[in-house]
């Protein structure tokens, strides 16, 4: 039995209670004019369903991985409960991580807006864009990211969010 899938698991694990979701910013990137219509969208506590993620090379490895995570896993296979995040209209979030038991795990404060067509994240020493298509209640977050954190932007990265309270 190889070690690489509980040793995936953990390092997973340690990325999702330390927030690293997301793709890094170039500095030269273009700021265009913002959404007002996602702005005011997004506002509100989102809880992430589904996580998808597909590693071209894990941990600078020539290994490629892909992890799929569904609402079920993460209570049965990581004994966690779905992580949140709240935006707020001031332009803050704050992403909290649960165990199954309810007990905070981690909590990870940052900034937000909109830009043009994607979401720009800003957390403690990272910054992330997002491809967001919001449709009803389910907002999807799309891009090439670094998710293994090898230093290689070379990760397919998808989450699926569920609306769970609107705050305006």
């Amino acid at each position: 039995m190889s070690l690489l899938p509980t040793l995936f698991r953990s390092a997973l694990l340690c990325l999702l209670l330390s927030s690293c979701l997301g793709e890094e910013v170039p500095a030269t990137t273009t700021v265009a004019a913002p959404s007002s219509d996602l702005t005011n969208d997004l506002l509100g506590t989102w809880e992430t369903v589904e996580l998808d993620i597909q590693y071209a090379s894990f941990q600078g490895g020539d290994t490629a991985y892909a992890e799929l995570i569904q609402e079920a896993d993460w209570g049965r296979k990581y004994g966690v409960r779905p992580p949140s995040t709240v935006f707020t209209p001031d332009g803050k979030l704050r992403r909290t991580h649960r165990l199954r038991s309810g007990q905070v795990a981690n909590v990870t404060h940052g900034i937000w807006r909109t830009q043009g067509d994607s979401l720009l994240v800003i957390e403690p020493n990272v910054t992330y864009t997002y491809y967001p298509d919001l449709r009803g209640d389910r907002l999807q977050l799309t891009g090439i990211t670094d998710q293994d954190k090898d230093g290689e932007r070379d990760d397919t990265y998808r989450a699926v969010y569920r609306l769970v309270s609107r705050t305006r």
